[in-house]
């Protein structure tokens, strides 16, 4: 699940509601088109919908990732009402607070106390940017109505410094 969060910067909700119906494993793609959440007085529930109207996406897949999971497929024993493709091992819904508390728990002891995984979002979102990605396209990815929130939170600050710098070197060796 967190080389998941670190392949596609899907917020932890949305993966946690990833059926297996949802993925096309062949064209390398998943729809993303439900998410988990922890309601007061309901427990652990899956929604019908993302976060937000702009979550709901279908976006390719790393080789690699695709990979993974045609392996997690063939090895899958745990039944589960719900298609999900990654349950408790008890075959319910995994709970995102707990599932936040075990990644605290495992970065403590790996020695990467600080990466949570929001920032597996953001370094996705970082690194489509340094890709060359325009905001709409990084913002279309991960699942954010408004490009501008995708430049203002989730892309790196000096890149574009980094670019004018290059382009007017460019400019000034012409002269």
């Amino acid at each position: 699940m967190i080389i998941f969060l670190a392949g596609t910067g899907c917020r932890l909700g949305e993966v946690l509601a990833i059926r297996w119906s949802a993925l096309d494993l062949d064209a390398g793609t998943v729809a993303i088109n439900a998410n988990v959440i922890r309601a007061r007085g309901q427990g652990v529930r899956l929604q019908d919908h993302t976060k937000t109207k702009a979550g709901v996406r279908t976006i390719a897949i790393p080789k690699s990732l695709v990979d993974l999971l045609r392996d997690r497929q063939a090895k899958f024993k745990i039944r589960n009402d719900h298609d999900l493709v990654f349950p408790t091992m008890r075959g319910n819904i995994r709970d995102p607070r707990n599932t936040s508390r075990d990644w605290r728990m495992a970065r403590d002891r790996i020695g990467y106390p600080t990466v949570t995984t929001h920032s597996f979002r953001k370094t996705v979102a970082t690194a489509l940017d340094q890709s060359g990605l325009s905001a709409r396209e990084i913002a279309e990815y991960l699942g954010h109505a408004n490009p501008s929130l995708t430049q203002d939170v989730y892309m790196a600050k000096n890149t574009g410094g980094i670019r004018a710098a290059e382009t007017m070197n460019s400019l000034l060796s012409t002269m």
